[in-house]
């Protein structure tokens, strides 16, 4: 489904000029910024949740507890193949 937006000069110009520079329809290249945005937005959130457990050092504690449980299951039936 086609939707219409607003955008501003400069970022039209943008677009355009990234489209003739790379060959990438304005389409495509609005398409793959939007998913390296939401990309990094959560890769960034993930890294604030990650900063916020190294601070509190009983939650430090149990994400290292947890982390030695995983590391267990890593192998977990490889010997068997």
């Amino acid at each position: 489904m086609s939707k219409l937006i607003r955008m501003s000069d400069e970022s039209y110009s943008i677009l355009d000029t990234l489209a003739q520079k790379t060959g990438f329809s304005r389409q495509n290249i609005i398409d793959t910024a939007l998913k390296n945005f939401e990309r990094d937005n959560l890769l960034k959130k993930a890294n604030e949740a990650y900063a916020a457990i190294k601070k509190d050092v009983k939650l430090s504690s149990e994400e290292q507890e947890e982390q030695i449980l995983w590391e267990s299951t890593l192998a977990d039936g490889l010997e068997d193949e």
